[in-house]
């Protein structure tokens, strides 16, 4: 690859992950300032309670509501800080294996999972090899280190090209009838999605999947903070291939 091409195209991904940041350091400040704004009308709704001696018929209920508003406005500060933390990381070592492991930590605290692994692709097998991952043991790592298209939720994404959800082992079709299931149920698996990475050109790089014990189908925001955590895995991932 030309030298002068390559410096172009570094610096070009390292202006993308640089704006990518501040984004998400914006994002970031933005969440702590609602979070403060809901404390302070809480605070102030309480004392108002403490002062006159009497209890609003609505207070109970906007508590509630503020609570719960606050709940999601922490999971999602959470999140933000993961994704922020994860580009910073690279940017500063420029290592990949470090990241992985922030990229399968992430993934499974945004999805509330009990298990994750992250796969990348191989060029010339065109199959899934798993780079890092947490909770599972080894003989369901060897089941798993080599996955082509079709085996399981992570291949049959890859076929698809897009994200594949499988809220019951037991009664999903990718895996009843198949040895999976049985690896699957083993591992005290029950749900998983899988999540594929792609560049920003459409090259497909590799998969992100988060396993639940339970069945489970993960929510709208919960899916939108996994796609921005495979958009932030895709620059990082293509820029060390560079």
């Amino acid at each position: 690859m030309n030298s002068r091409y390559t410096t172009s195209q570094e610096s070009t991904m390292y202006q993308a992950l640089l704006d990518e940041n501040k984004l998400l350091a914006d994002e970031n400040n933005a969440l702590k300032e609602e979070v403060q704004r809901l404390r302070a009308c809480l605070a102030q709704a309480e004392g108002l309670e403490q002062t006159t001696g009497k209890i609003d018929p609505d207070y109970k209920q906007v508590e509630t509501t503020y609570s719960e508003r606050e709940k999601q406005l922490m999971f999602d500060l959470d999140a933000m800080t993961r994704l922020y933390k994860i580009s910073i990381l690279f940017v500063r070592e420029g290592d990949l294996e470090p990241v992985l492991v922030e990229i399968v930590d992430a993934a499974i605290a945004i999805s509330g999972a009990d298990f994750g692994n992250i796969q990348l692709l191989d060029p010339e097998s065109s199959e899934l090899k798993i780079v890092a991952s947490r909770g599972f043991p080894k003989w369901w790592l060897d089941f798993w280190n080599s996955v082509s298209v079709g085996k399981g939720t992570c291949g049959t994404a890859l076929g698809r090209k897009e994200r594949v959800i499988v809220e019951d082992v037991e009664q999903s079709p990718i895996f009843v009838g198949t040895p999976a299931l049985e690896i699957q149920l083993k591992a005290g698996i029950r749900a998983v999605q899988s999540t594929t990475i792609v560049s920003r050109s459409g090259k497909p790089l590799g998969m992100f999947s988060t396993q639940y014990k339970k069945p489970h189908k993960p929510g709208k925001d919960t899916l939108q903070m996994l796609d921005l955590l495979a958009l932030s895995a895709a620059d990082i991932i293509e820029r060390a291939s560079i």
